[in-house]
């Protein structure tokens, strides 16, 4: 009797619930050793995705050590997030200590595209517009990026251990599937997982720097002030698509309209970043992606309300890349597969259509 009770539905809805209620809880209270690790988990396979790039280089036709390659790979990454972490330090006072006047002068420019239109009683925008307190969004952004930055140590740590790690890995799901007659299935499925997971972080890490670096060049080009700041959020937006390359496009164009008069260095920002963001977003990524980054724009909505809520601006950063990676190990289950194309954007997931 009491079996039959553990075994129904209901039971296991509020198993499955209490199970789900915990998890989260957990994560919330262990925010500051969950993120630097998911953060080093991040970068250890962003290291192996450069790793494997290197590779491909040949001399006298035979592939670099690989020693020599994750040293080099290591340097690569390291040099480039110092980069960039001095440039926002750099930028986010100036940012800031302007961001007022930018703000002020945000009403007239919505008085101004008003009269473009024949409107009896003008929609309430600026009233809404003036609700935002732009430099404290750019300060709650610039603590988020600072707060990771000062993980550096705990990340740098956690990164070590993976490594040490790395080699013990395959041994260790060989002992756990030795009396399995699958075995072979699931270190393939393993493989397969390890590979689309290393593809997503490293395509997605090229297009968003390609991204960033030709708007900057823009902007840089026509003047913009801060083009160097703006250049770096949007590489850090580009991870959340859709809504990330809406924000990236948003900003440096509202300033280009409060900053110049002249509507030529308007045209060329905003028509150069949308433009920039249209050929990387809708044709390079998913060439080299496939459809692994095939999301559902609701689900990416409810990703960033729920990791947001969870962990603030550093979850809306890392949700959308927590989000793919789990469709991406779904999709290789037949038991979870129907919710991988669930969260997909047109039910289209890569993944083998008959596993264990």
């Amino acid at each position: 009797m009491n079996d039959k009770a553990t075994n129904s539905p209901l039971a296991r809805s509020f198993l499955w619930l209490g199970l789900t209620v915990t998890l989260f809880f957990i994560l919330y209270i262990g925010q500051k050793l969950i993120i630097p690790l998911i953060l080093a988990v991040f970068i250890w396979y962003l290291i192996n995705a450069l790793s494997f790039a290197i590779r491909k280089i040949k001399i006298h036709e035979r592939s670099l050590p690989a020693p020599f390659r994750y040293i080099a790979s290591v340097a690569i990454i390291v040099g480039i997030l110092s980069i960039f972490f001095n440039l926002i330090t750099q930028n986010v006072s100036a940012v800031v200590r302007v961001a007022p006047q930018y703000q002020a002068k945000i009403g007239p420019l919505v008085d101004k595209v008003y009269s473009w239109f024949p409107f009896e009683e003008p929609p309430p925008i600026r009233e809404f517009v003036g609700q935002f307190d732009f430099a404290n969004m750019v300060r709650d952004v610039a603590a988020a990026l600072g707060t990771l930055a000062g993980n550096a140590g705990l990340i740098s740590i956690y990164v070590i251990f993976l490594f040490l790690e790395q080699r013990s890995f395959n041994p260790k799901i060989k002992a756990i599937t030795a009396s399995n007659i699958h075995e072979n299935e699931v270190a393939k499925i393993i493989e397969e997982i390890d590979k689309d997971t290393r593809t997503y972080i490293g395509v997605k890490t090229f297009t968003s720097l390609t991204t960033g670096f030709i708007s900057w060049g823009i902007m840089a080009m026509v003047g913009l002030d801060f083009a160097t700041f703006w250049g770096m959020l949007i590489f850090f937006f580009n991870y959340i698509p859709t809504i990330g390359s809406i924000l990236a496009t948003a900003f440096p164009s509202v300033l280009a309209l409060i900053q110049f008069d002249s509507p030529l260095p308007i045209i060329a920002v905003i028509g150069g970043i949308t433009a920039t963001q249209m050929m990387i977003g809708s044709f390079l990524e998913p060439r080299l992606l496939g459809s692994s980054l095939n999301l559902s724009p609701l689900v990416i909505l409810l990703s960033l309300g729920l990791w947001g809520s969870l962990w603030g601006i550093p979850g809306m950063f890392l949700c959308v890349p927590i989000t793919v990676i789990a469709v991406i190990i779904l999709s290789h289950f037949p038991q979870t597969r129907p919710i991988a194309i669930l969260l997909s954007g047109d039910g289209n997931v890569e993944g083998p259509e008959n596993r264990i």
